[in-house]
């Protein structure tokens, strides 16, 4: 057994505050841990101008999910929103990790949900990219002159919420002790290193019977799910070179997949014997 540190923003019921939890993890998370896959020279190259456009071209050549009939133009573009896939340069480590949310519980959809800073663009957003900084500064309080901007990726078009544009951007200096929650809109921010992302423990993928089916990432309490999950798992294949990705990344997930219902068994009448 190992004891680990995670430090995040969460609200409790009578008291606002930073809280610093240790989480135990059995002793095959902890061999994992052991073993970084990343180390203090890759994260330099990572931020790199070279590796960068690298990184932003293959985002933009992401393949769109497919577009429901349903999804109108008009109903497309108006239900357009972008969110912020924040590298932070944590201040304590040097170490580079990805920003999340957990939603508010008073939220009617997704409440308690992990995700990406972001939300629905507003008429007054002048682009995909305004929409993610107003959102992050509304949700967390970090301004947006602290981000430095790599570009937005490839939008997603889901079933129920039309179309999505993950925006890139870098945090130096990070402590999440800098954020200001809205509590309305978010119950907790924290950010995940990316070793932590990467260690094989935290590889899963999981299934639905709508017939998505995609990658998952736990780590400790943390459970990054749905298109969060997507994301993150896309944008990680896509920062990363080769040589450096774990064997849980470099199998091709197949997002969509058909899902079919087992058959049910047929029903045996056994009718009564009569004497």
């Amino acid at each position: 057994m190992i004891l680990t540190e995670i430090c995040f923003l969460t609200r409790t019921r009578q008291l606002h505050q930073l809280v610093c939890k240790h989480v135990r993890s059995n002793s095959h998370n902890a061999t994992a841990a052991s073993t970084k896959v990343l180390s203090a020279a890759d994260f330099p190259l990572l931020l790199a101008k070279e590796q960068r456009e690298r990184c932003m071209e293959k985002l933009r050549k992401l393949p769109a999910f497919p577009r429901p009939k349903s999804l109108t133009p008009n109903r497309h573009e108006k239900n357009s929103a972008s969110v912020l896939i924040a590298l932070c340069l944590e201040r304590d480590t040097n170490e580079i990790s990805l920003l999340y949310t957990r939603r508010s519980r008073h939220l009617r959809r997704h409440s308690l949900q992990i995700s990406f800073p972001g939300g629905k663009r507003d008429e007054s957003d002048t682009s995909f990219v305004d929409c993610a900084l107003r959102e992050t500064e509304e949700e967390i309080g970090l301004p947006r002159g602290r981000i430095q901007i790599w570009g937005e990726a490839n939008p997603i078009d889901l079933p129920r919420t039309a179309t999505i544009v993950p925006v890139v951007g870098v945090v130096p200096d990070f402590h999440v002790s800098q954020l200001k929650l809205n509590w309305d809109e978010v119950e907790e921010a924290f950010s995940i290193p990316l070793n932590s992302l990467l260690s094989p423990s935290a590889a899963r993928h999981t299934q639905f019977r709508t017939g998505y089916s995609g990658p998952v990432f736990v780590v400790d309490q943390h459970r990054i799910w749905g298109i969060t999950g997507y994301l993150t798992y896309m944008f990680l294949r896509c920062l990363l070179p080769s040589s450096m990705l774990p064997n849980t990344l470099k199998t091709n997930i197949k997002f969509i997949r058909p899902y079919k219902v087992p058959p049910k068994l047929p029903h045996h009448h056994v009718e009564a014997k009569v004497e």
